[in-house]
């Protein structure tokens, strides 16, 4: 075995002032079957995650053979020579491990991240996966089926069709211009063997790269990986070959020209791709996306000057690729009207851009990278999806050189003299010509209460991380809204983001390296958590190198905030593309679910249009100390952050009113509903709702994991009826919903409906055990752990626990009753509970 042994500061000679930045515990290595290897040791982590970059993904792929990559992920979930399926997920359980997989255009990467005393029997199970998996016969349709239903939610959203044709025109001729998840075409005629092939020549050592991050002895994971991934021989690549199509890395067919397209929307939409050079400077393309979305609001603003109102939005993005890279500039318009003015003027104007960055911004861009470096390290299996496409297409010293500091000021020195030539390629969207439609609609935290300022402050101190992590949970956001104005908490959190983003404010947080998050995306996994109809919330990350100087900017940042209107203007425009327009059938079926499933709120009625004067009447309400709740995790202690926030807040009246949350509405009998709701998926609802005891909770939980995993098995694994579903028994307060509810083809709708009422029945549980319990429950535990990783998470569920139980510890107390749940508890709810009375059942064709 060839073995490189170095810090990253060793490694990189021209690095970002390393003095300041020298992670340590970094080596690299090259096992002898040729797998690459980096290991990041993170001590103040309580998990390991092992992250497998195998070097094929779409990109590789022939037009009959579309899919394949992401196909193959799948089917490595299916069992080992080692270990049928179920034998996988138990053993995956059992440890608390996260075991995932993606697919990108470049690789597929495999993630396993447990706590860190499971980390060998993690990487044991990875590799007989990756190396020893079967493929079996009787389990490919099956799970044709769930990437049928996977590639059906896809299409389901409106930009999946503009991103398809942007790929299929920008990349035609190449395998870039096909989806990722295949079509329905490719995957339904997709054999089994081409897919072994495809296997046996690329899941081999030497075409993988493995990044293990987290708390380890890199001495000691040396011996265990070459134990475990070291064993397996070498083998020849394997890349399919098409005439007239190209793969890879292979860069002979770029397009050119204008094309029209037509989408499902009533606006118009268009795009215009600028090549840009093939190979510059490492970090160019970073800052000029930098640079580009002040660029792009002001080419926004002269435009509507310009040609008027009909303009809704222009936005710009740089599209990286091996194969060609492109700004590309996204205009949305009203009507088709002006459309040649409008590509004559972009076009120009983008010609004309500078891309100039000042040396202060610079290193202000430096600071935020290093911030997102340390925040990745505190999420391995974030560090192996961020970092997956370095690493298949420039592999560990790609990623490595990304620390540079000179190769930012070098990258700025080359983006100050580059000028974009050349015409785009356009592609222009029309709307679709319809009939009207009628769109429905490490250490304790302490808690301190300033009751002389009306501060409510938690602070935790987090030793082993550099990091500061704020966070400002705002209470009673309904209230305030019914009274001034819909989404006014949205539209202010922005006007917020907006003022942060300003090169004023840029300039002055440079040292901090602070990021600020203000509101969540709902259509991103895992990024829709926070999203709660009663509190809105402010996440501060940064460097806790000054937090002294961090925290009094934090604070007069908030106390001298107060929107301008043109702040509220931007923050209130459509967004672009008009993507606003949602999936009518989904949108119906929640509304029916929200209509059957819980009772009105006391406040809720219908808040009034929001207007700028009631936006600074919401804000001297909502935006106050006294209505917030802040949490803090840093290097420093509790005693002292509480020091920092001394004269915090005027003590105008502090409501200490536990947060508002939605009840479940009990039927007093049965329901049934069915409607039409047109699109590509149908969308099904079963459930029944209990009241329950309090103390039941955990052991509700527990039954509630065991009866999804079964359901989840049956209906997605046995039968291929769906690719993503909600299963289980969801308490708010003293009531408990079982149901089930995901979309599905319609042909699927008949076959699935009358096995519903078995699903929550007591012969579910006919071969429930010990065992199967305390894997569930594990499998939990482990869960909630990864996601109370990151210092800003923690944070988080701290100011949560403070808001809605009064006591900012209720989220581990609960954790820690649930350890205590046994066999005995989980029968005696199902018996109290599950009894399928009073349904709830809800269609939307």
């Amino acid at each position: 075995m060839k073995t490189i042994l170095y810090t990253i500061s060793a490694h990189l000679l021209l690095s970002i002032s390393f003095a300041q930045f020298n992670p340590e515990g970094v080596s690299v290595h090259r096992l002898n079957n040729g797998m690459e290897v980096i290991f990041i040791e993170n001590k103040s982590l309580p998990m390991v995650g092992a992250n497998v970059v195998v070097k094929t993904g779409s990109a590789y792929e022939t037009y009959a053979t579309s899919g394949m990559s992401h196909m193959l992920e799948h089917l490595l979930f299916n069992g080992t020579t080692t270990r049928a399926q179920k034998e996988l997920y138990d053993d995956g359980d059992r440890i608390g491990a996260y075991n995932n997989a993606n697919t990108g255009e470049f690789y597929t990467n495999y993630m396993m991240v447990t706590p860190t005393e499971h980390i060998q029997s993690g990487m044991e199970i990875q590799a007989d996966m990756l190396f020893n998996s079967i493929l079996p016969d009787e389990k490919y349709e099956k799970e044709k089926g769930i990437v049928l239903e996977e590639i059906a939610q896809s299409l389901a959203r409106p930009e999946t069709q503009i991103k398809t044709d942007i790929q299929s025109i920008l990349f035609q001729g190449h395998s870039l211009s096909l989806p990722t998840l295949g079509t329905y075409a490719t995957i339904e005629s997709l054999p089994l063997s081409p897919v072994r092939q495809y296997y046996k020549g690329n899941y081999v050592p030497n075409n993988m790269i493995l990044s293990v991050v987290g708390n380890f002895d890199s001495a000691t994971m040396l011996e265990w990986v070459k134990n475990i991934y070291g064993k397996p021989g070498p083998g020849s690549v394997f890349r399919p070959e098409d005439g007239g199509f190209v793969t890879g890395f292979d860069s002979s067919h770029m397009a050119s020209g204008v094309y029209h397209r037509s989408h499902s929307d009533t606006t118009t939409l268009i795009h215009l791709a600028f090549g840009l050079p093939s190979n510059p400077l490492s970090g160019f393309f970073d800052l000029m996306e930098e640079l580009l979305s002040n660029q792009t609001d002001k080419l926004q603003a002269e435009a509507k000057n310009i040609l008027g109102a009909s303009i809704q939005s222009i936005k710009g993005e740089i599209r990286q690729s091996p194969v060609g890279n492109f700004l590309i500039v996204k205009a949305s318009l009203g009507s088709d009207e002006i459309v040649t003015e409008l590509i004559s003027f972009l076009s120009e104007e983008i010609s004309d851009m500078k891309f100039s960055m000042k040396k202060d911004a610079v290193s202000a861009f430096t600071s935020a990278e290093k911030t997102s470096f340390y925040k990745s390290l505190e999420k391995p299996h974030m560090f192996g999806i961020y970092n997956a496409h370095v690493f298949a297409e420039k592999g560990v010293d790609g990623f490595l050189s990304s620390f540079n500091e000179s190769m930012y000021s070098n990258a700025a020195k080359a983006l100050k003299k580059y000028k974009i030539e050349g015409e785009p390629t356009v592609i222009i969207h029309h709307p679709l010509e319809s009939g009207s439609q009628d769109v429905s609609k490490s250490n304790s935290a302490q808690l301190f209460d300033h009751e002389e300022s009306g501060t409510t402050l938690i602070a935790k101190q987090n030793g082993s991380s550099p990091l500061l992590a704020v966070h400002y949970l705002f209470k009673h956001k309904s209230r305030f809204e019914n009274e001034f104005g819909k989404e006014a908490a949205k539209i202010l959190h922005d006007c917020f983001g907006q003022r942060m983003k300003s090169n004023k404010v840029q300039n002055h947080i440079a040292p901090f390296g602070l990021t600020f998050t203000v509101n969540d995306n709902p259509w991103i996994p895992m990024d829709d958590i926070y999203l709660h109809h009663d509190f809105g919330y402010i996440r501060v990350e940064g460097l806790a190198d000054d937090l002294n100087g961090a925290i009094q900017f934090l604070n007069r940042a908030f106390l001298d905030f107060t929107p301008t209107q043109a702040e509220f203007e931007k923050a209130n425009s459509p967004s672009f593309g008009g993507m606003k327009r949602k999936n009518v059938a989904k949108e119906k079926f929640n509304e029916l679910m929200n209509e059957h499933l819980y009772g009105s709120l006391s406040q809720e009625n219908n808040p009034p249009e929001l207007t700028y004067e009631s936006l600074l009447s919401f804000a001297k309400k909502y935006w106050t100390p006294e209505n917030v709740i802040l949490s803090i995790i840093s290097p420093e202690s509790p005693p002292k952050v509480n020091s920092l926030f001394s004269g915090f807040g005027n003590n105008l009246g502090i409501d200490k009113t536990s947060g508002l949350d939605k009840s479940y509405n009990p039927a007093s009998m049965p329901i049934s509903i069915e409607e039409d709701g047109g699109g590509a998926q149908s969308y099904l609802f079963w459930g029944f709702i209990k009241e329950i005891n309090p103390e039941d909770k955990p052991a509700l939980l527990a039954l509630s994991l065991i009866l999804k995993d079964k359901i989840v098995f049956d209906i997605r694994e046995k039968q291929g009826l769906a690719y993503r579903m909600h299963a289980g028994i969801s308490i708010k307060k003293n009531k408990a919903l079982f149901s089930i509810n995901f979309g599905t083809r319609p042909e699927n709708v008949d076959v699935i409906i009358p096995q519903f009422s078995r699903l929550f029945s007591m012969n579910m549980l006919n071969d429930l055990d010990a065992s199967m319990v305390e894997k569930s429950v594990n499998m939990y535990l482990g869960r909630m752990m990864f996601r109370r990783l990151s210092s800003i998470n923690q944070a988080y569920y701290l100011g949560y626990s403070q808001y809605f139980e009064g006591d900012m510890n209720s989220d581990t107390k609960f954790l820690n009753r649930l350890k205590a749940v046994t066999l005995v508890d989980v029968n005696r709810v199902a018996k109290k509970y599950m009894d399928g009375q009073i349904p709830i059942s809800i269609i939307v064709r």
